[in-house]
């Protein structure tokens, strides 16, 4: 893994990825080709939790829930004593671990009771038929109450908001990803990363975050994202021609046509300029030289 991807993946675990500190130290060169290796590097990021993590890490979770539903499972128990439901009953209910489960059995038992005593004593004992009816109220009651505090709306949606950071970073990054980029010398991912960060760089300083509507991706209002993001001319900007723009000043992109200058051939002016010489040119060394190589081939 390189560097700039385990600073990235350790600095999301607490929602730091988008601070300029951060961003700042990924976007060095001189960092880019520094690997880690996997194993460790995949173990120290899945080693960390932040809070957000720990709602649904399964052993976390099973241990708080276990304390937040076990005061539940001893009332239903209780009441299974109370009202004298049966020790084949009690040891059912003492046998299930799942607590809503529970609670839908000694509905269940009670709803039993209370139309076998409206069959047997036609109208009933009112009294206590209302008993029963009240206890399977005050049991809905806590159902309710239960699956609102354990698994709250909030929950949810965070979720759903989670999924869908999720598709529209990997829309970014297969956006980057087709890129072609200048520096041929270093691997794709490597140049993928460096995009991505200078991206996130300019999405700070212009005060714009990237949102996904429908299979789009749109510039938002950072302060409000409810707002199109505007640029200095006060005018909205499409997500492609923002990144064109912030690659283009970086100058990683690939310029069409551009050729090597070690490369180039030279091509002399269709008009080249002769001076003219004045004056008589002195060719006395020429003349020596051509005899000497003359008297030398004669000796041959």
């Amino acid at each position: 893994m390189k560097l700039p991807e385990f600073i990235n993946n350790v600095a999301s675990k607490s929602e730091k990825q988008d601070d300029p500190a951060v961003v700042d130290i990924l976007s060095r060169a001189d960092i880019q080709n520094i690997n880690i290796a996997d194993d460790v590097a995949n173990g120290i990021i899945n080693g960390l939790l932040t809070v957000e993590t720990a709602k649904s890490h399964p052993v976390v979770k099973k241990h708080f829930y276990a304390q937040c539903l076990a005061p539940y499972d001893a009332e239903i128990l209780n009441t299974v004593k109370k009202f004298e439901l049966g020790d084949d009953f009690e040891a059912e209910i003492s046998g299930n671990k799942n607590t809503f489960d529970k609670f839908r059995k000694l509905n269940e038992k009670l709803k039993e009771l209370t139309d076998g005593l409206k069959t047997s004593q036609g109208k009933g004992d009112e009294k206590t038929i209302e008993k029963y009816v009240k206890l399977i109220n005050d049991r809905n009651a806590e159902i309710a109450r239960l699956k609102e505090s354990t698994v709250p709306k909030t929950e949810f949606e965070k979720a759903q908001k989670e999924k869908e950071n999720e598709i529209r970073d990997f829309m970014i990054h297969s956006k980057i990803e087709g890129l072609k980029f200048a520096n041929q010398d270093v691997s794709a991912d490597v140049n993928t990363e460096v995009a991505n960060v200078l991206l996130k760089k300019a999405l700070l300083k212009n005060k714009a975050v990237i949102v996904k509507e429908g299979n789009d991706l749109k510039l938002k209002n950072a302060e409000d994202p409810n707002l199109d993001f505007l640029n200095e001319q006060n005018k909205t900007v499409s997500f492609d021609d923002f990144t064109n723009k912030v690659f283009a000043e970086s100058k990683i992109l690939a310029v069409s046509g551009n050729k090597n200058p070690n490369t180039q051939s030279f091509a002399p002016p269709a008009n080249p300029f002769i001076p003219e010489l004045t004056g008589k040119l002195n060719t006395a060394r020429f003349d020596a030289a051509v005899q000497a190589s003359l008297s030398d081939l004669a000796n041959c």
